[in-house]
This record gives structure tokens, sequence and C-alpha cells, in this order.
């Protein structure tokens, strides 16, 4: 989706001025944060019994809004363990850059190239952002070849899901009841809503995702669902919110 909200609202370069800014971060739900950086983008930070987890790492490659969600679980980098990106844009990845190299980064290996600046993004609308954004080249140390879970320790895992339309190489990621989902979907005022057009190059794959995302989870608890463009559907509401949207894209 690519800062869908600050395109809008200023210049490109603006948008590359405002990537190292962020609101302050709110707790999703306990251990769990989250905040809305510069144009709009939203990362995530759960923290286990074995280091912090992210989901996402945003748009700056100095990773300042990393050190915001951080604060939000008394944490610093150097306690980050693993970072989960749910796909290659530079809006998702490039804070990856900034973090210790022990940090187990994991990208869907369809988008490896995208990450690392050697493929150019699909839609014109992406391929013109990450032409002006000029973000560092990203390697993922674990990249993800298909559904795989992983021990997050005290008894949690963190599922990977691939969900291939958004970009190849698209993931999605469930922890504790939480469904970070990256730009397969939008949230707002509380619902779930398709990727818009400008930003989704691949409409038919990224609603096939969708709906298999929804029938592989149908037996896991989904309290909310968290977007890479505006937040998470309200705590209790993330299976309802699903459904919907898998509903709706399949109409």
């Amino acid at each position: 989706m690519l800062a869908v909200v600050a395109i809008g609202g200023g210049s490109l370069l603006g948008i590359r001025g405002s990537r190292g800014s962020f609101a302050k971060a709110a707790e999703v739900k306990p251990g769990i944060c989250g905040l809305k950086s510069g144009a709009g983008v939203f990362l995530y930070a759960a923290k286990t019994d074995r280091g912090v987890i992210l989901f996402d790492t945003g748009a700056d490659p100095a990773g300042n809004p990393i050190d915001g969600v951080l604060a939000c679980l008394s944490a610093s980098r150097p306690d980050v363990r693993e970072a989960f990106v749910t796909h290659g844009h530079f809006d998702h990845v490039s804070g990856a850059a900034s973090l210790p190299p022990s940090v187990k980064t994991h990208i869907g290996a369809g988008d490896l190239e995208l990450a690392a600046g050697n493929a150019s993004p699909d839609g014109m609308a992406p391929k013109l952002l990450a032409l002006v954004m000029r973000t560092p080249a990203v390697k993922a140390t674990d990249p993800l070849t298909g559904p795989q879970t992983f021990d997050a320790g005290n008894g949690k895992t963190v599922k990977a899901v691939p969900v291939p339309g958004h970009t190849p190489g698209s993931f999605a990621f469930l922890y504790d009841g939480v469904l970070f989902v990256g730009d397969i979907a939008l949230a707002r005022d509380g619902k779930l809503e398709p990727t818009p057009s400008a930003f989704d190059p691949h409409p038919d794959q990224n609603r096939a995702a969708i709906q298999a995302l929804r029938a592989t989870l149908a037996g896991d608890r989904i309290e909310t669902v968290c977007t890479g463009h505006g937040g998470c559907t309200p705590i209790g509401f993330g299976s309802t919110a699903l459904d919907a949207l898998a509903s709706r894209v399949g109409s």
C-alpha cells in the first residue's frame, strides 16, 4: 500500500522526510505494541521470554520508529531477536537495516530480490515511491518458502502463512491471537477493507490469498487483525473482520 495516506497530503519528498517520525506507541494487547510512523506506516513488536519479535520494520533505514515501538515494551534494539516482514516493499522492510546482525530476519522468498533492491515493485505508484525513497538493500537471514510455525517460547508460536498477491512473497503472521497481514488489506473504522486499487497490481491474486488465509486459519484464535496501514481491528473482533473481508472479496 506504500504510504497511502501521505500521498494525498504531501509531496513524495515530504514522505521521504517524514519516514523517521512516529506517533506514540500503544498497546495492542498485553505484551504487544504498535505504532503509526511517518507516511501512515504501522509496525508492531511483541515481548517474549526470549526477547522481542518485530512484525514489519517501517520505512526508516535509521530505525527510529523501531525505537518508538520498543520503548512501549521497555525494550531496545539489542533485545530484538527476530523480525518477521510481511513483504518486501520499502515501507515495511527498510528498518531491518538498522537492526543488530544477530537478529533473524524472515522475508518471503518471493520478495527477496525486491527487499534487496534488485527488483522493481509491480505497479506504477509503488515503482515511483521506491525510486524516490532510495532505501538500503535488506537481505533476509531466514527466507520463508511456505507455511511454517516458529517457537516463540512460553508455549507461544508465530505461524507464517503465505499470502501472495500484493507482492509475490507476501506473508501473514499469527502470534498470540494477533494476525499481522501487512498490505493485503487496510483497517478503517474497525473493519478490514481491500487494498486500494492504485497499490494492488494483482487484485485477483490478492483476493484469492485473503480467502485462502481465512480457510487456513479457520481453527485458530484471532482476536484482532493488524494491518500495515490503518492499524488494528478492535480486540475480540479479529475473526469476524477477517470473515467479512473474505466474504466481500469473494463475492
